[in-house]
């Protein structure tokens, strides 16, 4: 798929150039997988099953764009 790592494998190697926008991106992702592990059921992986899992992914994350969505729309009020 053409997909390389950005990040060097030992401190002392040069640092990879990517786009800003790859680092941009990435930030968001890592951001929301660590958001969605708040939840147990998502940390831990507990439903084994693909299905029951992106069922509590997808539980998970309309759960967190409802609490963002609340947060943005009470700031606009203010």
């Amino acid at each position: 798929m053409g997909v390389r790592p950005a990040i060097p494998p030992k401190r002392t190697d040069a640092p990879i150039a990517c786009p800003a926008w790859i680092c941009n991106n990435r930030a968001r992702v890592e951001n929301l997988w660590a958001r969605l592990k708040e939840w147990r059921l998502v940390a831990t992986r507990h439903e084994k099953a693909a299905r029951s899992f992106l069922g509590i992914l997808c539980l998970a994350a309309a759960a967190h764009w409802i609490k963002l969505y609340q947060t943005l729309a009470l700031s606009a009020v203010r």
